[in-house]
């Protein structure tokens, strides 16, 4: 018995399948187009960098780094802020890096919320206009995040040794 055409209920199948993968395409297509990606320390400059400003656009997180916002020219930017929701915790480390000393703890800043009221910075970092950030080092699981950088992408370490390496070279370039 030979058969010369498809049954009804395998066409159904093969029009099922391709309408479940033509959906997930579009759905990840769009996202790219959108420009969706998952905010992270080493992306945060540049899109710090693209929100229209003024003056500065500035990310601070407050309560052991449980709460992050973004400040557009000091304002509350509600929009960004949904999405630095558990961006951070309370391990994340901010130095400063010195030529004589190496990696020095940041002190912690202060900041006057809405009602007036005092609350310590877990961490912060702020671009300006001209998208040049703070000269800040962030250690955060087990890596080190070099934002003192101008003119290149965030750089990334895997230890504070290779950092310090990697800037005490820098230093003796610019000292020939």
């Amino acid at each position: 018995m030979k058969r010369a055409a498809f049954s009804l209920i395998e066409l159904l199948i093969v029009v099922l399948i391709v309408g479940i993968v033509y959906t997930i395409a579009v759905t990840n297509f769009s996202a790219l187009k959108e420009g969706k990606v998952k905010l992270s320390l080493s992306n945060l400059k540049p899109y710090l960098d693209k929100l229209k400003k003024a003056h500065k656009a500035e990310l601070i997180c407050l309560d052991e780094c449980k709460s992050c916002n973004v400040y557009v020219d000091g304002v509350l930017d509600t929009n960004a802020s949904e999405e630095f929701e558990e961006f951070l915790d309370e391990d994340v480390k901010v130095y400063r890096y010195d030529a004589n000393f190496g990696l020095v703890n940041l002190q912690n800043k202060v900041f006057f919320n809405s009602k007036g009221t005092q609350e310590e910075i877990c961490f912060s970092l702020s671009v300006d206009k001209n998208g040049v950030s703070e000269q800040l080092i962030v250690e955060y699981k087990d890596k080190f995040y070099d934002f003192s950088t101008y003119f290149t992408s965030t750089k990334i370490y895997s230890s504070a040794s290779d950092l310090s390496d990697v800037k005490e070279d820098l230093y003796q370039e610019v000292l020939r």
